[in-house]
């Protein structure tokens, strides 16, 4: 039996170059806006992913082993995407909390 080698992890997207001077904040908002949205639907794609090679799995056409790295890569993007909405959360909290 052939264990299939591990596919290389993708590069991350990079992240926009900051605004220049003079620019609006809205087009850095809708930088940063499309960025998360961007970030978003990988996050979903990697959870239909690993849920379509889990039902494979399950109806007997699949690879056990491409399943399960596909479940850990969903799962370990899914607490990465948690762990970056709690910071996001409470640096806007710190920030509110300020007295100027």
């Amino acid at each position: 039996m052939a264990i299939a080698p591990i596919p290389a992890v993708p590069a991350l997207p990079s992240l926009p170059s900051p605004t220049a001077a003079g620019a609006t904040a809205a087009s850095g908002g809708d930088a940063f806006s499309s960025l998360l949205s961007n970030a978003v639907n990988a996050l979903q794609s990697t959870q239909s992913a690993a849920a379509s090679a889990e039902a494979q799995t399950a109806a007997g056409q699949g690879n056990l082993a491409d399943t399960m790295i596909a479940a850990s890569k969903a799962s370990l993007d899914t607490q990465i995407t948690t762990d970056v909405l709690n910071r996001a959360i409470s640096s806007f909290t710190s920030i509110m909390d300020m007295t100027f």
